[in-house]
């Protein structure tokens, strides 16, 4: 039994034991996100859009995430209408601006042998990249949706004469503690991607303009600052959809 597979088990274990049944759920969720992540390499390999295969696969990876730990419910299903909206202008937003700053994100090493790959797979490589931003995002925005919708809910179910108003600004201010912690995290998950690249600048001795102009270093920010974006965005959309849904909710159980 090699490391992974005893890193795995032990993973397994400790989510089942800590979590119990939603542990196990996790677990599970976390497998098949897996499954379907490299099932989009190979559509994207086989000449499918990226940006298209992507953004159904983000669908699919929140719909099994959601749904599998948390159940069918008013807030899962509030926080995937949330987490798909945010999705696709992401997207949308990274593209455009992404493509007309020429953003591609390949150090010198690659620039030699990604064009070579390019026209033998016949794969447009800078499409990826927003890819990888997109992927990069989704697990944060998923947490704080559902954070924010489990908690608008909890919320309503411990006064039922609140106001949709007061419903909305609660989870709007919800969002707002986690905004700063979750965009430090997502800040540090890249700037850990990219020690290496930051010590081999220095070590060839390149001047802090150099590194700032370096198309790797660009892409790098640029996938933070798209990042940050997504977690800002996520927030009053996940209140209002949720502040929406519950009281529609609310509506026909009345009637």
């Amino acid at each position: 039994m090699n490391v992974s597979a005893i890193l795995l088990f032990i993973l397994l274990f400790l989510m089942v034991f800590v979590g119990g049944e939603k542990g196990a759920n996790s677990f599970l969720s976390l497998c098949l996100n897996f499954i379907t992540f490299f099932a989009m390499l190979i559509l994207i390999t086989n000449q499918l859009d990226p940006i298209k295969v992507t953004i159904i696969g983000c669908i699919v990876i929140s719909s099994m995430t959601l749904f599998l730990i948390n159940g069918i419910n008013n807030k899962s299903i509030s926080s995937l209408l949330s987490v798909i909206l945010v999705v696709i202008f992401t997207m949308l937003l990274t593209y455009k601006m992404g493509t007309d700053a020429n953003i591609q994100g390949f150090n010198i090493e690659q620039l030699e042998y990604i064009p070579i790959q390019s026209s033998g797979i016949h794969l447009d490589f800078s499409k990826v990249v927003f890819c990888e931003i997109l992927l990069g995002l989704l697990g944060a925005i998923i947490d704080v949706s559902i954070s924010i919708s489990s908690s608008m809910n909890e919320l309503y179910k411990n006064n039922l004469y609140i106001t949709k108003s007061s419903l909305f600004k609660s989870g709007f201010n919800i969002g707002q503690d986690i905004l700063g912690t979750m965009t430090n995290t997502l800040l540090f998950a890249y700037i850990g991607g990219f020690m290496t690249l930051i010590i081999r600048f220095v070590k060839l001795n390149y001047s802090i303009l150099d590194m700032l102009n370096s198309k790797a270093f660009c892409s790098e920010v640029f996938q933070v600052m798209c990042s940050g974006i997504g977690i800002i965005l996520i927030i009053p959309i996940t209140a209002f959809i949720s502040s929406t849904l519950i009281f529609l909710q609310f509506k026909q159980a009345k009637e």
